[in-house]
């Protein structure tokens, strides 16, 4: 019955250190599965974000060239020929020198000069007034119509640079658009990452606890079992099994 008693004692302990293996053995690799099923769902996250963080890859050089190739991103200087172009700029010489001037001047003055003669006037003092009045009133015409020509040049200069700025902007803002949306994939990627790599390290870390649980319980259920099965054949020899030393033997009193 004693010897019965300790080996059963001793056979639990080793059933006891045989769960306690298994059970932390299940548990670490529970615990692997779930570290290895987020990296999974890390992987196909990032696959899903990646066309989006390649689409915004491919503009950044466009966008920097465009970014940094100037106020005119490379077209002609629309400002620099308004400047050219202001009105009120015209100097007598240049007046003079518009194409047709010098014709209608001289045919002006002729006319005027025949007029003169037709009345008898000839060289006189109104004659040369009439011709003065005459070349005055040209010139200021043809001031006026070069002045409103540079005028419609100059505006219509200010309006291409104007154009031109808004297809600028226009096409800045689709690539950094772009761009932005690059960004924040891997941004997101990258977030997701860090949490897997948290959460993985969290769930191994407690694999390895729960393996070294595991392995701890192993000796601690044998060491239990060794000491229940000599407590149980201490006791059963103190008790009747030939030792009399302090007991008394209850049949033979």
């Amino acid at each position: 019955m004693g010897i019965g008693a300790g080996l059963g004692a001793a056979i639990g302990g080793v059933a006891a250190a045989g769960a306690s293996l298994i059970g932390g053995s299940q548990a670490a690799a529970g615990a692997k599965a779930g570290a290895a099923n987020d990296f999974r769902q890390f992987l196909i996250a990032r696959q899903d974000l990646n066309p989006y963080n390649l689409a915004g890859q491919s503009v950044l050089d466009p966008l920097t060239s465009l970014a940094t190739g100037g106020q005119t991103g490379g077209g002609p200087n629309y400002l620099a020929q308004a400047a050219g172009m202001q009105p009120g700029q015209m100097t007598q010489a240049e007046l003079e020198a518009t194409p047709g001037y010098q014709f209608n001047l001289a045919q002006g003055l002729k006319a005027t000069q025949s007029a003169a003669a037709a009345r008898g006037l000839g060289v006189s003092g109104a004659a040369l007034k009439g011709a003065a009045t005459y070349a005055t009133g040209l010139a200021d015409s043809t001031y006026q119509n070069q002045f409103n020509n540079a005028q419609t040049r100059f505006q219509n200069s200010i309006n291409l640079n104007t154009a031109q700025q808004s297809n600028l902007t226009n096409q800045y803002n689709r690539l950094a658009g772009v761009a932005q949306l690059g960004e924040g994939a891997a941004a997101q990627t990258g977030q997701i990452g860090a949490q897997t790599a948290v959460a993985g390290s969290n769930l191994l870390s407690a694999a390895g606890q729960a393996q070294a649980a595991g392995t701890a319980g192993v000796g601690n259920a044998i060491n239990s079992g060794i000491n229940n099965a000599l407590g149980f054949n201490f006791l059963q020899q103190a008790v009747g099994g030939g030792g009399t030393s302090g007991f008394t033997d209850p049949i033979n009193s």
